[in-house]
């Protein structure tokens, strides 16, 4: 009888390890459940959108234009070459850019109206801004 016993007690301390690992796992488990966070925000699809960063380059390269331009009539001649340029630049990326400008009349102070719309599949960008000629 005592053999039975001794089996007996070996079984049940078997029973209490299997029972206490896997209640050890379960609460780490839920415990590591419970500090992560539910969800990961995924912001690279905004990064790896190149819509904002040719939108913006465009606007900055307008003002470097109309800046750079020493007449009005260079800067009228300027305005239009790059409106042609960006324009076939960003149909090659598949996007649709709007590109207007109306310059006032060629005085002592020029002011250039530029009026941008890019349209893409993912993004609709507007902007209007004023320059002054020259700066």
């Amino acid at each position: 009888m005592a053999y039975r016993t001794h089996s007996l007690s070996k079984y049940r301390k078997a029973q209490f390890f299997v029972l206490s690992a896997f209640a050890i796992v379960t609460i780490l488990y839920f415990v590591s459940q419970w500090i992560a966070p539910y969800t990961i925000q995924d912001t690279s699809a905004v990064a790896m959108m190149e819509e904002s960063y040719i939108f913006n380059n465009i606007a900055e390269k307008t003002d470097q234009v109309v800046s750079g331009s020493r007449t009005c009539e260079e800067l009228i001649y300027n305005l239009g070459e790059y409106k042609i340029f960006v324009e076939k630049y960003v149909l090659e990326k598949n996007m649709k850019l709007d590109f207007n400008y109306t310059v006032s009349s060629c005085s002592t102070s020029v002011t250039v109206n530029i009026k941008m719309e890019l349209r893409s599949p993912s993004a609709d960008l507007v902007s209007n801004f004023n320059k002054q000629w020259p700066s």
